[in-house]
């Protein structure tokens, strides 16, 4: 079985072989092959070739890639600075004064500031291992597009005292997000994943979520459905428990989890309603931990997610910097899990036939 079948059997809920691999990383690998993350964010060729490269390497089973946060503002036209070895950083919110949405109407964002270059990077993603790994495209969801169009604190502010600027905001963001993921879907992607870390109830209270984004949400997928995409999750950070039955009613085929919310509690919440992803601790794990604790946490994750819909996956992404001994460790404790699990269901499956 191949990471693009294992995955997609896993979100469809069917039964695979052994637990797949889609971490979420993408400018995490960048400097593992030595490439600059101005570089990365600016040049098509080397965002594939890094993505093409780690999942080459460690051999997981799935590849993520994005764009960053600020990629829907500046598609729409807002200023960013590129540092030569860091993320895009926004320089306006186009949105500062909200009669400005109507001009934001007429902008094409599938053909503004570097989303060409991600649909690019994609469509060579696709070509080079779309065959055996499964692709997963990253668009940010209604509540970051505005976010980043107005302002984080500005749209807190504006949910207490202009709730109805905040609900033409995040309708327009819904519009934003069905235009790019249209090409992202031709571009040869097999699953499409919503950035939404502002929904996290660190962020905004679960009473906000449901007023204010959830509609959106459910509208949205629906329609992202509706367009052909088999395959859709929300990525969520932190604790999300409160609002867990709120993401599940959306429509998504999978949740991604942090490490703040106990596996087991997962698993008994979503009843394998839905797939989840995660939730391996990005920092004590991955970037200042040890290949040992890497083992010893994976095979932790395998053994308690047995007969779960789960993806292993680190709970949020994989930073720069990280050590590729401590991802190369994650992996392989997967297979060398899989295979001491499935030996002992043999044993347990003789020894019941023998008594």
């Amino acid at each position: 079985m191949r990471g693009r079948e294992r995955i997609s059997r896993v979100l469809a809920g069917e039964a695979v072989d052994r637990p797949p691999v889609l971490p979420i990383i993408h400018t995490g690998l960048a400097g593992v092959f030595g490439a600059p993350l101005g570089c990365f964010f600016t040049d098509a060729e080397v965002m594939a070739r890094v993505i093409v490269d780690g999942y080459r390497r460690f051999g997981y089973d799935g590849v993520q890639i994005s764009l960053g946060v600020t990629g829907e503002a500046e598609a729409l036209g807002a200023t960013t600075e590129q540092p030569d070895d860091g993320a895009p950083a926004l320089r306006e919110h186009l949105l500062t004064d909200i009669a400005n949405i109507d001009n934001l109407r007429s902008r094409d964002p599938t053909t503004g500031g570097r989303m060409p270059l991600f649909f690019s990077a994609l469509e060579k993603v696709s070509r080079q291992i779309g065959s055996g790994a499964f692709i997963l495209a990253t668009l940010r969801g209604p509540l970051l597009i505005a976010s980043q169009l107005r302002g984080p604190e500005e749209i807190l502010v504006d949910m207490l005292e202009s709730p109805e600027a905040v609900e033409q905001m995040l309708d327009f963001a819904v519009e934003v997000a069905l235009k790019l993921a249209r090409p992202t879907l031709t571009a040869g992607a097999h699953g499409l994943v919503l950035g939404e870390a502002t929904c996290s109830p660190s962020f905004i209270s679960p009473a906000l979520y449901r007023q204010l984004v959830l509609p959106r949400h459910r509208r949205l997928i629906a329609e992202l459905k509706r367009i052909g995409w088999r395959f859709i999750g929300l990525h969520v950070c932190g604790n999300i428990v409160a609002i867990l039955e709120d993401l599940i009613s959306t429509g998504t085929g999978f949740l991604d989890v942090d490490y703040q919310v106990p596996v087991e509690k997962a698993i008994a919440l979503t009843r394998n309603r839905v797939a989840l992803r995660g939730n391996l601790d990005t920092s004590s794990v991955f970037r200042f931990g040890t290949p040992d604790k890497a083992r010893r946490e994976t095979e932790a994750l395998c053994r308690a997610t047995v007969g779960a819909r789960w993806l292993i996956s680190s709970g949020c992404d994989i930073p720069p910097g990280t050590p590729a001994e401590n991802i190369a460790a994650c992996i392989e404790t997967v297979r060398a899990t899989a295979t001491s699990l499935g030996a002992c269901r043999e044993k347990t499956r003789g020894n019941h036939a023998h008594s």
